[in-house]
């Protein structure tokens, strides 16, 4: 829970806009009360003064400390960090509730003495029950927003599930199942299934590539497997005999899964302070953080101080990957981990992904580059139209041109009609200078 709010603090440090709204929300309300002893304010008029203070207290700081924190969570990775740390989702549930409702409580108790000390025609109002109601409007707006952006805006929350389950099973030649997907459909709202009747098992130690056409259904299937989500039908789950706790998984998001106000470094530590155990309270060296292999390794030294949102997308592609592999997991899920990177990281992602496969661990990559998926998976499944519509071994095909052809369904375009007319290039003439 310490880790929770450090990560609040940070992403409240770092963040500019929300600073600013708090500090004129406070002295904006501050100021309306010091007018009404200067001016002479009283009875009524004053007390819809301090009404109004305390409502514009409570208006420009709830959706800063409740709405904001969530929806930025849930955008860049950090609610699948917590889960993916093992810890109870409960724990950030309770976290974020006492941060949308205790600073503000905070500051409407200090308006509310303010307004005690300096304007003492409002001391008896203060005192009584509607003036004890005014005083706690703030964080009775606070938790309606938190109630409101938990089932709105989080109400991904809301659908996860446990995705640890035991399996004694074997596959094929007496493999161990890593992950076992059963008869699974799954959609955002139920009449509009994203996935049906999807049949899957991974053996432990298999590298896996998940393809498909955009809007498939490739990212659902990861969140239904660490259970950011639940299935309507069917059960997917992962064999909690092989890993024994969600700590062993891994999940590269879009995103990378760090905080975008947070540098590199304040972005480990959260990690560091979720993944701390009494057994092992620093999992994470943090003061030779520059000396660690996997840093050195992505080139991240020099921009560990530098904030997430100031990095190029490789770079934070880079931060993501090392951020989750300091932990050593055992099962790796990266989505699009070669996306917007230069040739030099889709190298060093190739090398790390043929050291781990070497190493035993369990991988399953959704990629569109197929080159890569070539290099470094054992096995391709392909989803199309809501279906795992084709399950074979990289082994299977005797070239990589063999295997982009099946992996794009046979639906390669050419002679396209973009609606443009091709014309004559122009002359190729000497300029004149006028």
């Amino acid at each position: 829970m310490r880790a929770i709010f450090y990560k609040d603090f940070q992403q409240l440090r770092h963040n500019t806009a929300m600073l600013s709204i708090t500090i004129i929300a406070i002295a904006m309300s501050m100021l309306c009360i010091a007018v009404i002893p200067v001016i002479g304010i009283r009875n009524d008029a004053a007390n819809a003064l301090y009404q109004f203070a305390i409502i514009t207290l409570g208006i420009c700081l709830a959706p800063t400390l409740s709405i904001d924190a969530i929806r930025s969570d849930l955008a860049n990775g950090t609610i699948l960090t917590v889960r993916a740390c093992g810890r109870p989702l409960r724990q950030y549930v309770i976290v974020q509730l006492v941060w949308a409702l205790i600073p503000i409580t905070i500051a409407s108790a200090i308006l509310t003495a303010f307004t005690y000390a300096v304007a003492p025609t409002l001391r008896s109002a203060i005192l009584t029950p509607q003036g004890i109601a005014t005083a706690c409007a703030p964080t009775l707006i606070a938790f309606a927003l938190y109630i409101w952006s938990i089932c709105i805006k989080g109400k991904a929350l809301l659908m996860t599930s446990s995705t640890l389950a035991p399996n004694n099973d074997t596959i094929g030649t007496d493999q161990v199942p890593a992950i076992r997907i059963t008869d699974m459909t799954f959609g955002y709202k139920r009449s509009k299934p994203v996935l049906e009747h999807i049949n899957l098992d991974v053996p432990v130690g298999q590298s896996l590539g998940i393809l498909g056409y955009n809007g498939v259904g490739k990212t659902t299937l990861f969140g239904i497997i660490t259970g950011l989500l639940r299935p309507q039908h069917g059960s997917a789950a992962i064999n909690s005999n092989v890993f024994h706790s969600m700590r062993e998984v891994f999940q590269l998001s879009d995103s990378g899964n760090l905080s975008p106000t947070m540098t590199i470094r304040e972005n480990l530590k959260f990690r560091s302070m979720l993944y701390a155990t009494h057994e092992n309270p620093h999992p994470i060296d943090m003061q030779h953080l520059n000396e660690l292999p996997m840093v050195q390794a992505f080139e991240l030294g020099e921009h560990l101080d530098k904030k997430v949102k100031d990095l190029s997308s490789g770079l934070r592609k880079r931060a993501g990957i090392v951020s989750g592999m300091l932990f050593d997991p055992k099962l790796i899920l990266l989505d699009e981990p070669t996306n917007a990177v230069d040739p030099i990281t889709r190298q060093l992602l190739v090398d790390l992904m043929k050291q781990l496969k070497a190493n035993g661990r369990t991988i399953l990559i959704i990629t569109h580059d197929l080159e890569y998926c070539w290099e470094v998976t054992d096995r391709v499944i392909i989803l199309d139209n809501k279906h795992l519509v084709k399950d074979c071994d990289i082994s299977d095909f005797p070239n990589i041109d063999t295997f982009k052809q099946a992996a794009t369904l046979g639906r390669e375009r050419s002679n396209v009609n973009f609606g443009i007319t091709l014309s004559q290039p122009p002359c190729q003439g000497s300029w004149r200078r006028s």
